[in-house]
């Protein structure tokens, strides 16, 4: 009975149930069978990058994660002439244009600035590319793009150009989840292998901050309905039912559950106590969120009328920003570096 246009609480039954139908023929195959979401087959990367847009436009999730990391970046940066940033999912670059501003405003601007994208299309890295270009031309940041068309899980050290002489900082946007469809854990222990080997001055991380990597179908259903009812709740309050907007968005978060619940492909997260755990196996320390990200976040939240959102810091495992719903968690950004020999971290903890 539920539809995908109704109520938020029909839209979201709707999802859920295609999830556990999907679920119920990967169970029992000679018993059901059903045609999947053409998304599902093939999902499109030009619905997904207008439901980002979209996102940023209708909600402060996009501005939170990219704003208070940009700030924890610019903090990294300080006095130092050549930066390269190396996007793990550079996408359309949503993230470096408010950077790209914030480092032509230093009294000394660095004279060379480079960022490398990540991607698997190569159109749209190109046009990421040119974008930036222009943006940099126009503040007169002497910039180089360079891209990698690969799967991230492909990547490897000589395809990064890395240069001695840069400060280099390591983007990880809700990529690190991708990697935990392994569970001997060496897909992830492959890649922050590939990220130490660069050396880089900073890590910086964002997560969903949910529990959706439970074997048990049970545990995934109600954890993810719990997270997922926040998302379209905070929609329902941004945009109206009828909204194609809403609608484009939704179906972005319908494909993450419908992942999770069938626990088909790379919708695998897990809360900040699990990721600082993870983090500090494969040798890498928090290196911790200061008073000016958590400033920076609150600003961003003060853009928009609704008062249910709130940052709350999180000091236990290490140093850490978490915007919430009312109070369900649903994003954490965090900064790593990592470790010497002796065991101490390479980069310094924020004032």
């Amino acid at each position: 009975m539920a539809s995908p246009t109704g109520s938020t609480v029909h839209r979201l039954a709707a999802y859920f149930t295609e999830g556990l139908a999907l679920s119920a023929v990967k169970l029992w195959p000679h018993i059901f069978s059903i045609n999947p979401p053409r998304d599902v087959v093939e999902p499109i990367d030009d619905d997904e990058a207008t439901a980002l847009r979209l996102l940023d436009q209708a909600t402060p999730i996009p501005k939170f994660i990219h704003f208070t990391l940009n700030e924890r970046l610019m903090r990294a940066f300080e006095g130092k002439d050549k930066v390269h940033i190396i996007d793990l999912d550079i996408k359309q670059g949503l993230q470096w244009p408010s950077l790209f501003q914030s480092l032509a405003s230093r009294p000394n601007p660095p004279i060379h600035v480079r960022v490398t994208g990540i991607g698997e299309s190569k159109p749209e890295l190109q046009n990421t590319g040119a974008r930036l270009a222009a943006l940099a031309e126009s503040l007169k940041l002497p910039f180089q793009f360079h891209a990698v068309v690969d799967q991230l899980e492909d990547v490897r050290l000589w395809m990064l150009h890395v240069k001695e002489g840069e400060c280099l900082a390591v983007n990880c946007v809700l990529q690190l989840h991708k990697t935990l469809y392994d569970d001997t854990g060496s897909s992830l222990r492959d890649l922050m292998c590939v990220i130490g080997s660069t050396n880089p001055a900073i890590v910086l991380v964002a997560e969903e901050e949910a529990d959706h990597n439970h074997h048990q179908l049970q545990l995934r259903f109600a954890n993810s309905l719990k997270y997922y009812a926040a998302i379209f709740d905070a929609l329902n309050v941004s945009l109206p039912e009828d909204s194609s907007e809403r609608a484009k968005i939704e179906k972005m978060f319908a494909r993450k559950i419908r992942n999770i619940i069938a626990r088909e492909g790379t919708e695998r997260h897990e809360s900040f106590s699990q990721w600082s755990r993870k983090m500090k196996d494969c040798r890498f320390k928090n290196v911790g969120i200061g008073d000016r990200e958590k400033v920076q976040s609150q600003v961003i939240l003060r853009m928009y009328s609704d008062s249910s959102y709130s940052v709350e810091k999180i000091e236990e495992d290490g140093e850490a920003l978490c915007l919430k719903w009312q109070e369900q968690p649903l994003y954490t950004v965090s900064a790593w570096a990592p470790m010497d020999i002796a065991g101490s971290s390479t980069a310094a903890q924020p004032d």
